[in-house]
């Protein structure tokens, strides 16, 4: 009798404990009650507490996390079809976000059923210590770290929480420790039994008396400083920024995260690059901010004091900017001439061209002119007229930047006339040449000792309008080009008048953008854009009577990247016509499946797609094998050797065997003989590259010699 009771008392207080990994997750996620997880517990730990078989347990525990997720996300009730489809696509996907490290990805739901399973395990965990064991100081001290995590680097107050923990502990402590005193042959075990109630209720007192005195004495300050900060940055935690517009630009590189909060909305008659600011110290990770700067004070209807143009056409136009609240700065199309406001005063900084209120500002008018950007003039623009000061300032580059930045600047733009040709042809090899990958997800962090130019530009080919934008600046720097990084936003989301004569542009925090400004003599500053994906907004055009009529239609002999409105745009450019396509679609939905009278389960659709996700992982996994297989396989078919060697390459990338961009064939070949020990990649190497020198060009069959070369190579990485 008292062995069940100290056995129930002990299951008791596991619940108990582990229900303190509930309470905290439950509130952190929002989960309308913790209820339905501590009953998933408290059945987790009586089937092991019963000692219920594994192939009992395994299907009890998929058949609870299933009812209680669906509890807490299932829309239509846990038996219906549309949650069973649901929950393998959560399950799926879910599994597919973490292994493709896309922590920004998962789903909540998803994070409630791995929770579940964990506490799953630890349910397990829990009772082996405590019915095998007897001891239950793992999971005690694993509870406590848990919580002081949570209480750390969260909102949640855990201090209650580590008391229950602490007292939940010792009580498990005590009875496991009782229940191995107990045993057969301890010396103990008699006088447990004899006095066994005056020492539980020792202890009791005992706990009664520490709890208490732990909550009525006084308790000292923290000597040490909040170390939560430095954990942060030393872990990376949160250190994820939000997209928006921001001062600081010393430290680039890094993912970061959307934002579709409005910013503000501008009433115009096309989209503009709306400019903030621009920068001119690269350092090697970002740019520096000015140390002196110039300022010029002017009042509302003044002529404006920056003049990035030095021509513009057409009639004075205006633009209405509203902003959702109150703004420090001053946003501003190229073409300004003149700000309106009930704000009478105005700062303009004269080195980084930022606009600033005297205090805040919410609405106010542009008047601007069409900007004139005539290719022929910047084709023959002479840039030995203007001071070395100048250009020396503007082609300013780090001491460290590595020379393959200035060695691919070159080789892009040997075969171009001009510097508006060279210009033209970098911002073409950044935007349209496929090397490059736009993506605000998976942007890298700038190593230590790293250039963040260099980085993109030969490492990982893959981030957003930063990284393109600077990696034009300090290419065309290193071509003595004047150029600077100009910050700002995009023309945002447009949705035309009732009367078709002006647009309103929505844009918000996704628009925020960078983009290189070129110095043309004669032209003045002038914008382009390299960033994947993006257009450029500006006009430009050749000087003739046709367009000189026309100031705002591009000459259709400039260049496709110059066509405002006419590539495809970034994810944060999106078409104003969207939301009409998507609402026919939608009534086209809607049509057909009333015309549709077959109604097929939705959940049938998912076996194929395992079976497709089944065969991916299959493949993933097994993908140096199947490779060094077909290669095989097609070595038997009398192949051309130049192909087959290609392959062979392709096969070695995959055994991480990867040619480096300053090593010749001849090297890879040596440093791949060396690790496998042997000779033959470098006898098939020299044969590869006679092959290309020779006279001939006609391309040859494998030899029988050359096939045993092949097959040694690929048996030596399958093993």
């Amino acid at each position: 009798m008292k062995k069940k009771l100290s056995l129930i008392l002990l299951f008791i207080l596991s619940v108990l404990l582990i229900s303190e990994w509930i309470y905290p997750f439950a509130e952190l996620t929002e989960l309308s009650t913790a209820s339905w997880i501590i009953l998933f517990i408290t059945l987790s730990l009586a089937s092991f507490f019963t000692h219920l078989r594994y192939y009992w347990t395994i299907p009890l525990h998929i058949v609870m996390i299933y009812v209680v997720a669906g509890i807490y996300y299932a829309k239509d009730g846990i038996f219906s079809g549309q949650w069973f489809s649901s929950f393998f696509q959560i399950t799926f996907s879910g599994f597919s976000d973490m292994v493709q490290f896309r922590p920004s990805d998962i789903s909540m739901d998803f994070i409630v059923i791995v929770f579940l399973i964990a506490l799953w395990l630890l349910s397990y965990i829990t009772t082996y210590s405590i019915l095998r064991k007897q001891r239950i100081m793992s999971v005690l001290i694993l509870t406590v770290s848990y919580l002081a995590v949570i209480n750390t680097f969260t909102d949640y107050n855990s201090s209650w929480a580590i008391v229950r923990t602490v007292l939940e502990g010792f009580l498990l402590l005590h009875l496991a420790l009782t229940s191995r005193i107990a045993t057969p042959n301890r010396l103990n075990g008699n006088s447990l039994k004899r006095n066994g109630i005056i020492y539980h209720a020792f202890i009791l007192f005992l706990l009664a008396v520490f709890v208490f005195s732990s909550l009525i004495l006084p308790k000292k300050a923290p000597i040490w400083p909040d170390p939560v900060p430095v954990i942060r940055n030393a872990l990376g935690i949160n250190t994820t920024r939000t997209v928006g517009y921001s001062e600081d630009d010393t430290e680039l590189g890094g993912a970061v995260k959307k934002d579709n909060a409005t910013v503000f909305k501008a009433r115009t008659d096309n989209g503009h690059y709306w400019r903030v600011e621009s920068k001119r110290i690269y350092t090697g990770v970002g740019w520096a901010n000015e140390k002196s700067t110039e300022l010029q004070q002017f009042s509302s209807g003044d002529n404006f004091p920056i003049q990035l143009s030095e021509e513009t056409a057409g009639e004075a136009k205006t633009a209405e900017i509203s902003f959702e609240a109150s703004s420090e700065y001053v946003p501003y199309p190229y073409g300004t001439q003149a700000i309106n406001s009930a704000v009478d005063t105005f700062n303009a900084n004269l080195t980084t061209e930022k606009i600033t209120p005297t205090n805040t500002i919410k609405n106010y008018t542009i008047e601007l002119k069409t900007p004139v950007y005539n290719i022929e003039t910047m084709q023959k623009a002479d840039f030995s007229t203007l001071p070395d000061s100048f250009v020396s300032k503007y082609t300013q580059t780090p001491s460290e930047l590595p020379k393959r930045v200035a060695t691919l600047a070159n080789k892009i733009t040997k075969d171009a006339d001009s510097i508006y040709d060279k210009t033209k042809a970098i911002e073409s090899y950044l935007s349209a040449s496929g090397e490059f990958t736009y993506s605000t997800d998976d942007a890298k962090e700038t190593p230590n000792g790293a250039d963040y130019v260099d980085q993109f530009l030969f490492e990982t080919k893959i981030g957003y309008c930063d990284n393109f934008s600077t990696s034009m600046v300090v290419m065309l720097r290193t071509l003595g080009i004047p150029t600077r990084w100009a910050k700002g936003y995009t023309p945002g989301e447009g949705e035309k008048d009732a009367k078709g004569d002006k647009a309103t542009y929505t844009i918000t925090n996704n628009n925020a953008h960078s983009w290189p400004e070129v110095f043309f003599p004669g032209t003045g500053w002038v914008p382009f854009e390299p960033t994947a994906t993006f257009s450029n907004p500006e006009n430009f055009q050749e000087p003739t009577t046709e367009t000189a009529n026309k100031p705002d239609t591009p000459n259709e002999s400039s260049s496709e990247a110059s066509k405002p409105d006419t590539t495809e745009k970034a994810p944060d450019q999106t078409d104003g016509s969207s939301s009409t396509g998507e609402t026919k679609q939608a009534e086209q939905a809607k049509t057909d499946k009333a015309n549709n009278p077959l109604k097929i389960p939705s959940w049938i659709w998912w076996i194929p797609v395992g079976l497709i996700v089944a065969i991916i992982a299959a493949a993933v996994i097994f993908r140096r094998r199947i490779r060094s297989y077909l290669l095989l396989r097609t070595l038997k078919k009398n192949p051309i050797f130049s192909k087959t060697y290609i392959k062979l390459l392709k096969s070695l990338a995959s055994y991480g065997y990867i040619r480096q961009s300053s090593e010749t064939l001849r090297q890879f070949s040596a440093r791949v003989d060396t690790e496998l020990g042997t000779n033959n990649f470098s006898k098939l190497t020299k044969i590869h590259e006679s092959n290309i020198y020779s006279l001939t060009s006609e391309e040859r069959n494998v030899t029988t010699d050359e096939v045993n070369l092949f097959i040694q190579i690929i048996t030596l990485l399958t093993k």
